[in-house]
């Protein structure tokens, strides 16, 4: 494969995404950060380090050939690796809130799950990328795919994660599904996972509950999600500008992690939220551009995994700070503070502006017409056809 430039429009997606992260975490951390640690910029210090060092990765890996990620025994060694550190959480992990989800690493908290997520995307990528192995054939492929996830999701799920583990189930599926799997097939093994989901959801059945009885009046909802409606709405249509919020007083917690976006909406207005979740769109949109144009199957299934890590991600995250789903710890990718997040944010996006550099500016013929004719496959043909 031809290598050649990245794509720029991509790139500047990214860069702008986490500029805006930057920006706003020192917005919204500013005031907790004096209270707690004596200095306004505490926070964003170290926000800056990591965003410098996510932007390095992103370069970096801009130029890696991400080839080498689908060479025997790589993709093994990348997920067992992950398995190994989610096994480790429940005697080393730190535990934070009831909850094992982190290594205390010094300048910050290491998320064995999103390595685990990163190497899920790597693996089903390669494993759909050999032609030896049929995804139809329920028996032989499918279903020991199926057992790695369900391995990978039950120790997430043990943190307990229950969030993190259905985000990251329905970007493999999704990417299981592109690549020709029977849907008859991917229903009937979610209905048998079914059991232990509602088992494992059991301990956030007051949560769903909660947000159930707040649709109708919103002022049932959770205090964090409650301050989180009165901050959107504070901003109007333009928003009060940068670091004017009020939220961030303490009255809305989490407001430079999982809630950043309310304090963007208070500050920027319905205008700043929608730029935001539109420069989301357009990733999205890039995202899945350049897999319909890679040639190589590996390519393609692994520039769809992130474009759909990173884009989902977003979208779950703004419909839970508008209440529109119950609440999750999702972040918000690049915006929202956090180590591991934006450094794997990093490497990833680094490694999708890799597969852009072998894109074709144009699918062949044949393509177009098999998607014209085949409506029912429009979609999958579409990203993933030759």
């Amino acid at each position: 494969m031809k290598s050649g430039k990245v794509d720029l429009p991509l790139a500047v997606l990214l860069v702008t995404l986490l500029i805006t992260g930057m920006v706003m975490v020192f917005s919204a951390s500013a005031i907790m950060a004096n209270s707690k640690y004596g200095s306004l910029t505490y926070f964003f210090r170290k926000q800056a380090i990591w965003g410098v060092i996510s932007l390095i990765l992103m370069i970096s890996f801009s130029h890696f050939k991400y080839s080498i990620l689908k060479r025997k025994p790589v993709p093994y060694i990348i997920l067992g690796t992950a398995l190994v550190l989610l096994i480790g959480l429940f005697f080393f992990g730190a535990k934070i809130n009831g909850a094992r989800r982190w290594y205390h690493l010094g300048l910050f908290n290491f998320q064995p799950s999103e390595l685990a997520k990163w190497s899920l995307i790597i693996f089903f990528s390669y494993f759909l990328a050999d032609s030896k192995k049929d995804i139809k054939n329920l028996k032989k492929n499918l279903l020991p795919l199926m057992g790695i996830l369900g391995v990978t999701l039950f120790l997430i799920m043990l943190q307990p994660d229950l969030s993190t583990s259905l985000m990251i189930g329905v970007i493999c599926l999704s990417i299981v599904y592109l690549g020709g799997a029977k849907i008859r097939h991917l229903g009937a093994m979610a209905l048998l996972a079914l059991p232990a989901l509602v088992f494992m959801m059991s301990y956030q059945l007051q949560r769903v509950t909660t947000w159930w009885h707040a649709l109708d009046d919103p002022l049932k909802a959770p205090y964090q999600v409650l301050q989180s409606l009165i901050g959107l709405g504070r901003g109007g249509w333009f928003g009060f500008g940068l670091g004017q919020s009020k939220q961030k007083f303490f009255f809305l917690p989490d407001s430079h992690t999982d809630f950043i976006f309310s304090i963007l909406g208070e500050e920027a207005g319905f205008i700043g939220t929608t730029i935001v979740l539109t420069l989301f769109m357009l990733l999205l949109i890039r995202g899945l551009l350049i897999a319909r144009k890679t040639r190589d199957h590996f390519g393609k299934f692994l520039a769809i995994g992130i474009t759909l890590s990173i884009v989902l991600y977003a979208l779950i995250n703004a419909a839970v700070v508008s209440m529109l789903v119950p609440a999750t710890g999702l972040p918000m990718p690049f915006i929202s503070y956090g180590g591991s997040n934006i450094i794997f944010l990093g490497i990833g996006s680094g490694i999708l502006l890799s597969i852009s550099r072998g894109v074709r500016e144009a699918a062949p013929a044949s393509t177009w017409e098999e998607f014209k004719k085949d409506r029912k496959q429009r979609l999958t043909r579409m990203i993933v056809a030759d």
